[in-house]
């Protein structure tokens, strides 16, 4: 599958012709053309989807910002920061909270600010590969795509509210399906977890 399967994907939600590419001289390739790339960021930065996920350790930057210890580059291809932690803490970072913020530092540079020190960071990379994508977020990203076109190439706001509530729909099916390809034990504080099941 490629992008331009998913456009031609949108376009038959929208019962309009296929494509051969989004660089071709009709107004429905255009359309795609201006939508595509911004709707695959939005719903990849939406969810922590595990066909996106990268962990890296960041770099320090020689930076100082008051109220934190250390200055980080922010990764490159990020569309979102899921996580924050250090080698010891890797298998709690779901549980175990590091306070972080961003910031743009010296040189329009983006940064990492937290007080943990040889940090590692996962997060949501700007995945282009359309084969690294499920088949449900790649139908999501179809149907979220025609309703963002459907005005423009069809004027019918009815066909633009159905492909809508089909992409909310979708994204909820991609998200069980994500979650149910990990396996991770929550570990509840005592308190919570006495307060709970008593």
């Amino acid at each position: 599958m490629t992008n331009t399967d998913i456009c031609n994907m949108a376009l038959s939600f929208l019962s309009k012709g296929k494509i051969s590419s989004i660089e071709d001289n009709v107004e429905e390739a255009k359309q795609c053309k201006i939508h595509y790339d911004h709707c695959r960021r939005m719903l990849l930065r939406q969810y922590p989807w595990g066909f996106a996920k990268r962990v890296v350790r960041l770099a320090v930057l020689d930076e100082e910002v008051p109220g934190w210890d250390y200055c980080y580059s922010y990764p490159q291809q990020c569309l979102a920061v899921r996580y924050l932690f250090d080698e010891e803490g890797a298998a709690a970072k779901e549980t175990q909270v590091v306070e972080w913020d961003k910031a743009i530092v010296s040189d329009n540079q983006r940064a990492l600010l937290t007080n943990l020190q040889d940090a590692w960071c996962e997060y949501t990379y700007d995945v282009r590969d359309v084969e690294m994508f499920t088949e449900e977020f790649s139908e999501a990203l179809a149907r979220y795509l025609a309703s963002q076109m459907a005005m423009v190439l069809t004027g019918n706001a009815n066909i633009m509210q159905t492909n809508l509530q089909m992409y909310q729909m979708l994204m909820e099916t991609a998200k069980t399906q994500n979650a149910q390809e990990r396996r991770i034990a929550v570990d509840f504080p005592e308190t919570y977890a006495n307060a709970r099941f008593q």
